[in-house]
């Protein structure tokens, strides 16, 4: 039976998450791209994208693969240069010549399909290595914040252990929590739950949720339409480095207006249950585990 999200809304996340009110949103622009072109060779991957997304919204792109959705995050991350266009950044041009690029990075987090941790490292190392030599935040201190994060997605008893000693849904929690070190003001989501199992999906997709509930401003790229349509606040659809669609995720998923979304959406697999089941499952597990100790 599907739950509804707006009633479950006041209930926490079983293993540490806290589902925090949705805190009222500006307008104000946070990341804005103007004109953004980028080309590898003669591939034009980006051809003049304007995008604003405002602070706390949770923007979601899809499209098929090379429609540009992830050169499009890595340009706003600055790891790809733009061939023309600008990128803002709470006002800021972040790609004006001379920008900081370490200093904004710190204010950008990403997370990548693949986990990208060290895996000679214990979790907790992970998470604090960049803040200790980037911004040589104490030990104590780095600790401190990393078993806080461990916490918020539901993952504190596996500070000691090392990467290979995770499930995947783990490792890329552990790569969300790694990249909030930095208490980033935007967070970038490159196709995270890709890589996973099915079974895996629900877990990442559930912390990612309550992050957006948090008042987090998202940028995600993501074939998981039952998310796009959840949590999301505006969808765009691209499609040879052009944003073709875009508008609310319920109307743009039920009702394109685009025969390029129509045709995208006929053939893109989606998620049978909603998040909201994924979570009942879980608990439900968990309380039957419980019960059974008793």
């Amino acid at each position: 039976m599907l739950v509804n999200v707006e009633r479950r809304a006041e209930k926490p996340y079983k293993r540490g998450m806290s589902a925090a009110p949705v805190p009222e949103r500006s307008t104000e622009p946070v990341v804005r791209l103007e004109g953004v072109r980028k080309s590898f060779g003669d591939n034009l991957v980006l051809d003049g994208i304007d995008l604003d997304v405002s602070a706390g919204q949770v923007l979601t792109v899809i499209g098929r693969s090379g429609s540009g959705k992830s050169t499009l995050l890595r340009c706003v991350n600055l790891l790809e240069p733009v061939d023309s266009g600008r990128v803002f950044l709470e006002g800021e041009e972040i790609t004006r010549k001379g920008a900081d690029r370490n200093a904004i990075r710190q204010r950008i987090g990403i997370v990548f399909q693949q986990f990208n941790l060290f895996p000679h490292l214990k979790v907790i190392d992970n998470l604090t290595l960049a803040a200790r030599r980037v911004s040589h935040m104490p030990r104590k201190e780095a600790n401190a914040r990393a078993v806080e994060l461990l916490e918020r997605v539901g993952l504190p008893e596996k500070a000691k252990s090392y990467p290979h000693q995770l499930s995947g849904g783990q490792q890329q929690r552990v790569a969300i929590a790694r990249a909030l070190m930095m208490r980033p003001h935007v967070m970038l989501f490159d196709e995270v739950t890709s890589a996973l199992d099915p079974e895996l999906v629900g877990e990442v997709l559930i912390v990612m949720r309550d992050l957006a509930r948090d008042g987090m401003t998202m940028l995600v790229v993501t074939h998981e339409m039952q998310f796009a349509r959840e949590v999301g606040d505006w969808l765009v659809f691209m499609d040879g480095g052009r944003i073709v669609e875009q508008g609310k995720p319920e109307r743009v998923l039920s009702d394109p207006k685009e025969e390029g979304t129509r045709r995208f959406l006929r053939r893109t697999l989606t998620l049978a249950h909603s998040l909201e089941e994924l979570e009942s499952v879980e608990e439900l597990t968990i309380d039957e585990e419980e019960g059974g100790t008793e």
